[in-house]
Order: C-alpha cells, then sequence, then structure tokens
C-alpha cells in the first residue's frame, strides 16, 4: 500500500499536540508496516521545510514542496488547480490528514479529529481561529473523508453531535505514549535538562498553551488560595507557549501574592519534557475542554499524580489514576491541592495515584494507535 501523509504540522518551529500525533504515527506506521510505503507531504519556505524531523526509516518518502502555504492554500482552492498527490512521486492508494487541514485530493482519505472545541466553547478562541476554520472548510473535509478517526469515545461523540458524522463512519483510535521516553525511573539526563529551568526543586506543574481553554488563571487562583490557607510553600511551575486572550492569566498573576513562587517557563521541547514532567509533585490540567488530553497520560505514564477535570474526555483518558475537579469551581482545585500536599493522608495519596497512574498509561500505546490507523486505511482502499 502506498500511504501518502500530510505532515504540514510538523513544518512549526514548535512541536504542538498535532505534531506530536502527526510523527509518532508516522514512525510507528512505518515500522508495523515495512512493505508499505509512505509518502510525507509538506509545504512551506525553505525556511520552514527545515523544521522537518529527519525520518530515516526506508520506507518513508519526504516530499516537502517549498511554496509558501498562503500560495499553496490559493492553489488547493482553485477549482481546476493541481491536487496534492500531484506534487509527490508516485501516486498514492490512500491519504492521512491528521487535522482538518485545506486539502484537495481525487483520492480517498481519512481524517483525524481531535475535538470539537470551536463549536464547545467558541469564546475561547480569535476571530482569525474561526475564519481559518471557515477556509478551511472543515466540516466538509470531516464528512467527505471515507473515514473519520476520533482519538477518544468522547471526542467520537463530539463528531456525531456537532459536525453530525455519522458514528458508522467513525473509528476510535486513541492517543498513545513513548514508553521509553515517559517513564517513572529518573534518566541520567533529568537532572541536567531539569536545571536549564532551575527545577530541580519540588514544584507543581501547569503544562499548557496559554490559551482560555487550559484555565490557567484558575490554577494561579486555587494555587493563591491554597497558599493563603497555610498550604505547602512549594513554587507553581506554569510551562508553554503563549497563545491567546491571555489577560485572565496576566490578571491572576498580577494579583498573586505569591507571584515570586510562579515560575513562568516557556515552551518546553519535546527533548526536555519528561524530565519536567518527571520531576513535578503533581500536574494540574483542569482544562475546560480536550479531545484526549496527552498531558494526564503523560504524566501517568512518568508516575506524576494528576489533578485535572471531570469533564470531556479526559476521564477516559485518567480513569481511576487522578483527582477530579469540576474546571468551573476553584474551590475544587485548592481542595485537591490540600489533599494531595497538606492532609495527613497526602504521602499516601500521591503513592496511589502514582502506581494508578503508571498502570492506566500501560493502556495506551502508540503501536495501538498505528495499528487501528494502519487496518482503517486499508480497508479504505479495499473499498474504493
Amino acid at each position: 500500500m502506498k500511504i501518502a501523509i500530510d505532515i504540514r504540522s510538523l513544518t512549526a518551529p514548535h512541536k504542538t499536540g498535532v505534531g506530536i500525533v502527526t510523527e509518532s504515527l508516522v514512525r510507528t506506521m512505518a515500522a508495523q508496516a515495512p512493505n508499505d510505503t509512505f509518502y510525507l507531504f509538506a509545504t512551506g519556505t525553505e525556511d520552514t521545510v527545515m523544521n522537518l524531523p529527519a525520518f530515516r526509516e526506508h520506507n518513508i518518502v519526504l516530499s516537502p514542496v517549498t511554496i509558501p502555504n498562503k500560495i499553496a492554500s490559493m492553489l488547493w482552492a482553485l477549482p481546476f488547480g493541481p491536487t496534492m498527490e500531484r506534487f509527490l512521486p508516485e501516486k498514492p492508494d490512500v491519504w492521512l490528514f491528521p487535522n482538518a487541514h485545506l486539502l484537495k485530493t481525487k483520492l480517498p482519505y481519512a481524517v483525524i479529529f481531535h475535538d470539537a472545541a470551536l463549536r464547545t466553547v467558541p469564546n475561547f478562541f480569535t476571530l482569525k481561529d474561526h475564519l481559518r476554520a471557515r477556509v478551511t472548510n472543515e466540516e466538509q473535509v470531516f464528512k467527505e473523508a471515507k473515514r473519520v478517526i476520533a482519538v477518544s469515545e468522547h471526542s467520537k461523540l463530539d463528531a456525531t453531535e456537532y459536525y453530525t458524522i455519522p458514528s458508522d463512519r467513525i473509528t476510535v483510535a486513541s492517543l498513545g505514549v513513548d514508553h521509553d521516553v515517559y517513564c517513572p525511573r529518573e534518566q541520567s539526563s533529568d537532572r541536567s535538562y531539569r536545571a536549564a529551568y532551575d527545577l530541580n526543586r519540588p514544584y507543581l506543574l501547569a503544562l499548557a498553551t496559554r490559551e482560555p481553554r487550559k484555565n490557567i488563571d484558575s490554577v494561579v487562583t486555587a494555587y493563591t488560595i491554597f497558599r493563603q490557607q497555610g498550604g505547602q510553600a512549594i513554587p507553581l511551575v506554569l510551562a508553554g507557549a503563549k497563545g491567546w486572550k491571555t489577560r485572565h492569566i496576566d490578571a491572576a498573576l498580577a494579583a498573586s501574592p505569591y507571584r515570586d513562587d510562579i515560575r513562568e517557563v516557556a515552551y518546553v521541547p519535546e527533548k526536555h519534557k519528561a524530565a519536567v514532567i518527571r520531576g513535578a509533585k503533581a500536574l494540574l490540567f483542569p482544562s475546560f475542554y480536550e479531545g484526549f488530553g496527552l498531558p494526564v497520560l503523560e504524566a501517568m505514564a512518568c508516575g506524576t499524580p494528576v489533578i485535572t477535570s471531570i469533564s470531556s474526555s479526559l476521564p477516559d483518558v485518567a480513569g481511576n489514576a487522578a483527582l477530579y475537579v469540576d474546571p468551573l469551581n476553584i474551590t475544587d482545585i485548592v481542595q485537591a491541592l490540600h489533599q494531595l500536599l497538606n492532609e495527613p493522608h497526602g504521602p499516601k495519596l500521591q503513592s496511589v495515584l502514582r502506581a494508578r497512574g503508571i498502570e492506566r498509561a500501560q493502556q495506551f500505546s502508540w503501536e495501538k494507535t498505528g495499528a487501528i490507523v494502519l487496518e482503517t486505511l486499508r480497508e479504505i482502499t479495499k473499498r474504493s
């Protein structure tokens, strides 16, 4: 089988969740299907194409097209413009799109459905985000796909409810984690990686892009109240790239009398991320909405206790291995911090969550995800 995969998400200078999923799937499927050929397609300037990772697998053919994305988008939008497969060295049998980009193809394809955040929490996004979704015509991309691959059961429900995709056209393939990287055992490089951020001491970690959906302002406010109530004087680390609509986070930081104990760390590269997660006393991830929630899975795999939301897909991922909170209730987050750090049973609770998290994370792997996606692509080619 000849499989074309859109890897445009990997031209970004910093790898996002979609980028992590894309690269992990490409490498996993190439290993699982050594007799298949994978054509990796990307567009961009010479500078952005340079951001693509090196793929040395024998059955991977990297096919970047060095034209700016805006020009490429204009080509795909033309009624009689070239299809994307025209730019590949061979005509593939099927396409895999890791998210709903603007596309043009005459071949059958599958597309990964991550979440319905633009529909469920539209006010958390900018006008530019909504315009991009319209230009991409993402709803049509999903409807014309031979198969939609949802990243969780909750994501599948949202695909049917908000995009009216029939459930029998949706395959669920839960995301995975690299257990060699995200593991409980301390690595020889961990201390040096954490030293780059001055984090070789206990800390709480909130790991997410700074955008309203991630609820970082509530984390800051809850931490402030926790400290005011006599909570343990442990620093809070906010790690992640700056996103959009951050004024509520900025206001919460400015209002906190414990501002000096709140560390802001920019984007943490993949190379350092597991070390930063492993070093944390707990991960705080009270997001309002997630299609999956990779940081929760990564933290569990590292044996780091997790405080997360009892909403969207997060219980699907964490099972019985997390402390759950109502993301709308700051008191819930404060109480969870007290349970974990201040109350007499705190050390025992940390130990229980650590053990449960490690066990729970074993249910997820990129090998499982890749096998489901490969089988889905094979079914598409048989039917087309």
